[in-house]
């Protein structure tokens, strides 16, 4: 009885989750994706890897980072009278977006 309730609470929390993901607009849950990814990849970075593996991550890093940052720019036109959604775009913007050159 325990491992079904305990299944049951997943269930319910997971289809909780989903429902709050759709209730965000498509181009802010793309933004999400890209300034999480540029978050990861700029964290990634190290002296100490390969020439290839740096590059690789530099590339990565460009590729998201600018991606958010461009992103972020309409996203606060559009969105600018939603002070939920901004909310949202704001607790997503971390400093890699933010400082990407």
């Amino acid at each position: 009885m325990k491992t079904v309730l305990t299944v049951l609470t997943a269930v319910f929390a997971l289809g909780g989750m989903a429902q709050a993901e759709e209730t965000i607009p498509h181009d802010v849950q793309a933004f999400i994706r890209n300034a999480e990814a540029c978050e990861h990849f700029a964290g990634e970075f190290d002296s100490n890897l390969s020439e290839t593996r740096q590059k690789e991550i530099e590339h990565s890093v460009v590729k998201y980072c600018r991606r958010a940052q461009k992103q972020l720019q309409k996203l606060r036109l559009q969105y600018e009278k939603d002070a939920r959604i901004m909310g949202v775009i704001r607790q997503h913007t971390n400093e890699s977006v933010a400082s990407f050159r």
